[in-house]
């Protein structure tokens, strides 16, 4: 396909960031709505933190061959059939009424969400001139910042007016007829995308540094959708909060962290990506920490908000360092086998841990333990930071 004028491909873009903000609404969605479904169905904090494993589980094994589906469909309908899947994910969640179930449907959903990203990417690439691309980016991953605030408010609106069951429905519907529209328009790519090179994944599964940054990025994407999945258990159960006065603190303490990527990327340029990750992920864990010993309400609404300003200020610098590792001949390869490790780990397992130390003890305990986590991880990178920078001045 040719390049077309920016101005012509933001439409297509617009449509496309649109659509990514529902695919990733869908997936946090249940974080909000945990509290209800918990009481419903009867099931414990750990069964509950599960519900994102599974999600991850099926996310994990999406991105890694979604190539093999766009190869013989094109990226075009690959992004349709993704809300398809995530559409019927909906509905059969919003009917089920057994644990097993459930989790079945959470796996489906996040198959079908899986489909979306290297195929979004890849439209994007053809869609925006090499000028404009980084801007194109930029504009794109708006919708996830956006979900995290968007995601509460719109439970929110589920249980005043329409029950959760009823609400999911209704968003099975709108991502579906998404999905016709964009097959219907003009818009999208139509080439075939390419089938995963699995010798170049032998090249970095050898590489001590690529598995450091999985544990990086796992214990980053905890301190961001983490804790952001097992927030409002923490805050209902823990602190006696309304879970519609919960929703709303959660809505806005993702607010206050729309920009601080672009603090993050100033921040990595400045002072050197690997140092700015290391400290920015220490201190993550450190006010994880903070929050999970908070008692009294106020610190529990400054740490709530503090903690997420600080997390989401790793991702600039750590894609910037992941996409420099390994040959050139693989580029790129680094960030798709590292983002599905550790979203399995990091959004997956971790949440899980919670829920089961909130089991044990309390969803505080949870928080308690993934911060020492990743107070362990910064702690761990900064040596090794500073050990490198020494041998370079030796």
């Amino acid at each position: 396909m040719s390049r077309h004028p920016l101005s012509t491909a933001l439409s297509g873009l617009l449509f496309l960031t649109g659509f990514f903000f529902l695919n990733f609404t869908s997936r946090i969605i249940f974080s909000p709505l945990l509290p209800v479904i918990e009481k419903e169905m009867g099931i414990d904090h750990a069964q509950s933190g599960s519900f994102f494993l599974c999600i991850s589980a099926g996310y994990f094994l999406s991105v890694l061959f979604s190539g093999c589906v766009s190869a013989r469909i094109n990226h075009k309908r690959t992004i349709v059939l993704s809300s398809f899947g995530i559409g019927g994910a909906h509905f059969l969640l919003s009917t089920c009424t057994t644990f097993p179930g459930f989790q079945a449907g959470l796996f489906v959903l996040g198959l079908g969400a899986g489909l979306y990203f290297p195929s979004g990417l890849a439209t994007i690439s053809d869609l925006v001139p090499p000028a404009y691309l980084s801007r194109g980016m930029a504009i794109h991953e708006l919708a996830p910042n956006i979900g995290f605030v968007a995601a509460p408010l719109i439970c929110d609106a589920f249980l005043a007016y329409l029950g959760w069951r009823q609400g999911l429905a209704l968003f099975a519907l709108l991502i579906v007829t998404g999905g016709i529209a964009y097959g219907l328009s003009s818009y999208g790519n139509t080439e075939k995308g390419n089938a995963p090179d699995l010798s170049g994944a032998k090249v970095f599964f050898r590489m001590p540094v690529f598995w450091g940054m999985v544990v990086l990025f796992s214990l980053a994407i905890c301190s961001t959708l983490g804790v952001y999945a097992m927030a409002p258990l923490f805050l209902v159960n823990d602190h006696g909060m309304e879970p519609e006065k919960a929703n709303r603190l959660l809505a806005f303490s993702r607010m206050a962290a729309i920009l601080m990527p672009l603090v993050g990327g100033w921040l990595g340029d400045r002072f050197g990506k690997q140092l700015v990750m290391a400290v920015i992920l220490f201190s993550a864990g450190l006010t994880t920490v903070a929050l999970a010993a908070a008692t009294t309400g106020i610190w529990v609404t400054i740490l709530i908000v503090v903690q997420p300003l600080l997390a989401v200020c790793f991702f600039p610098a750590g894609f910037a360092e992941l996409s420099k590792l390994g040959p050139v001949q693989y580029k790129n390869l680094a960030v798709s086998l590292c983002l599905p490790l550790s979203f399995l780990i990091g959004a997956g397992l971790m949440p899980t841990l919670i829920g089961a130390v909130g089991d044990a003890y309390s969803i505080s305990g949870g928080f308690f333990v993934v911060g020492l986590l990743m107070i362990a991880g910064g702690g761990c990178s900064l040596i090794v930071t500073f050990l490198n920078r020494k041998k370079m001045l030796v």
